[in-house]
């Protein structure tokens, strides 16, 4: 019988909505930690935005956070900055710096993703950490989050963190208008749960998860995984 490497690791996740599963707060990481015996916690927050301008963002959740070690940590960035007031103006979007001891610069797009990278890095060393590269949604403009995209998984690499890349490689395109329908939902199910459909293509359901989430970041955490 082939070792499960994930049982028994403890994963904390940062970010958005869809880290955190949206109206019913269950994700991919409620389904890979049941199925894998794992132990999670979740510091995401719906809305939340990677620059610091928004009170709600992902730097502080990682400064709340616990200082105990997880074996995997998991985030995303740009679903709450991706707007063309932030790409097309470069005092707010920002640049990528060059070397790692630059003066980042929170408060706009680029440097607090590297600011997230550098905290995450310096805060949880020796963690196994994972950038999730959300699915293309039709609750922002393409032109805005092909930009977004591509200068995160840029400054990740930066960082030398692994990316599983729904955006490019996941099959989940909300544009689509079966995709829209069948693999997201806006309000919960009749149980409170993440099980019904008819969504603008923004949020996952439980379908959108399990078929097109759960098995990239699976694979991504098990190339990762130490034993």
């Amino acid at each position: 019988m082939t070792e499960n490497v994930l049982s028994g690791k403890l994963l904390f996740a940062f970010g958005t909505s869809v880290v955190n599963g949206h109206l019913a707060e269950t994700s991919f990481v409620e389904d890979i930690c049941k199925a894998n015996k794992m132990s999670y916690k979740k510091f995401c927050i719906n809305g939340a935005a990677s620059r610091i301008t928004d009170p709600n963002n992902i730097i502080d959740q990682i400064k709340k956070a616990p200082e105990a070690h997880p074996d995997f940590v998991v985030f995303d960035s740009i679903a709450n900055d991706a707007y063309a007031t932030v790409t097309d103006d470069p005092s707010v979007m920002g640049q990528a710096t060059y070397g790692y001891q630059d003066q980042l610069d929170p408060r706009t797009y680029c440097g607090a993703l590297e600011t997230i990278c550098k905290m995450l890095e310096t805060k949880y060393q020796g963690s196994k950490l994972l950038y999730v590269a959300t699915h293309k949604t039709p609750a922002r403009d393409l032109r805005v989050q092909n930009i977004m995209h591509d200068v995160s998984v840029k400054i990740v690499h930066k960082w030398s963190i692994k990316v599983a890349d729904l955006y490019n490689e996941g099959n989940l395109n909300g544009f689509l208008p079966q995709y829209q329908h069948d693999y997201s939902y806006d309000k919960v199910d009749a149980h409170g749960g993440n099980h019904s459909v008819g969504g603008t293509g923004t949020h996952p359901n439980a379908d959108g998860y399990r078929l097109f989430y759960d098995p990239i970041i699976t694979q991504s955490l098990v190339s990762l995984a130490t034993r």
